[in-house]
């Protein structure tokens, strides 16, 4: 019996717009929370700093475990936890006494959903048979870009027709792709990137430069196949982290220079500049790394001729 891999895709394509929502939804109703439950500005940054702590964390966890734990039950935990915060955000700040609270328990149950998929998503689509893989993952990561468009227009519109009252209905809404997700996750066809014992460890991983250039990257900007499931996840990982940092020192900055944002963006400029010089050296790098592999194999070639001539 053929497997259905295309379920698998799919599954993985609903799992970033999942993580899309997680991300975007909640920001665009950061005055509303100010204003209705009386939330300070410093606690309202909270929220966005709980976000992409738990992912952080999340990341971390993944590195370490979700091999052992097996993908399946770790991507269906990812949608669950996605739909069960996206619900409570809907219900929590009215049931628990402190709105803030109700929030952020919220905000950290679909953040490790979010988090989950964010490291899951690649390795899973990575580890099938598609034709035109490079094709499939570049899809795959525009579909969080999708996704957030997507939020942002449903939610202008919605608001628009229903008012923004109803943010509490918008967010059940929402929490349908994830819940619907569970059951394509649970029944989708899973394959592992690698053997169970035969990825890179974190060790390993942190001793190839080019991987600590990646890093680098990741952390300014917001192909090992045998790296496994650690990779993916520390390199989500330095995502999370430059999207923690970068916008925590222009606010800095800014503050230091009597709240002007121009001083603040003038620095934020370091991460793209970072970014490119680290895309120049990690050219070099493979450039030099394919020189030298060409020139093994033309060692290889020539001794080999040698043998047969003798």
């Amino acid at each position: 019996m053929m497997k259905n891999y295309k379920k698998t895709k799919l599954a993985c394509y609903l799992g970033f717009i999942t993580q899309a929502v997680a991300a975007n939804f909640a920001p665009l109703l950061f005055l509303k929370f100010h204003t209705d439950y009386n939330i300070s500005l410093g606690n309202i940054a909270m929220i966005s700093t709980s976000f992409f702590f738990t992912q952080l964390l999340v990341d971390l966890f993944c590195a370490k475990y979700v091999d052992k734990i097996g993908y399946r039950v770790c991507i269906v935990a990812s949608e669950v936890c996605s739909a069960a915060g996206l619900v409570g955000l809907a219900f929590l700040p009215e049931i628990i006494p402190s709105p803030f609270i109700g929030i952020i328990i919220s905000v950290i149950l679909y953040a490790i959903g979010s988090g989950l998929i964010e490291v899951l998503g690649s390795p899973i689509v990575e580890a099938c048979p598609f034709e035109n893989k490079e094709a499939t993952m570049s899809l795959l990561h525009s579909f969080y870009c999708w996704g957030a468009v997507g939020t942002i227009l449903v939610s202008t519109v919605f608001f628009l027709l229903f008012g923004i009252g109803s943010w509490k209905w918008l967010a059940v809404i929402f929490a349908l792709i994830p819940a619907i997700n569970i059951i394509n996750f649970a029944t989708c066809p899973i394959e592992s990137l690698v053997e169970e014992g035969q990825g890179m460890g974190i060790r390993k991983l942190f001793s190839n430069p080019m991987f600590l250039i990646a890093i680098v990257m990741m952390v300014s900007s917001k192909a090992f196949p045998t790296g496994g499931t650690a990779m993916f996840a520390l390199l989500a990982m330095a995502g999370d982290l430059g999207g923690s940092i970068g916008p925590a020192i222009v606010g800095r900055v800014a503050d230091m220079f009597g709240g002007s944002i121009h001083v603040g963006m003038r620095i934020g400029l370091l991460f793209p500049i970072t970014l490119c010089f680290m895309l120049f050296l990690f050219n070099i790098m493979n450039h030099n790394a394919n020189k030298q592999k060409g020139k093994t194999n033309e060692i290889t070639c020539d001794r080999y001729t040698k043998r047969n001539n003798r």
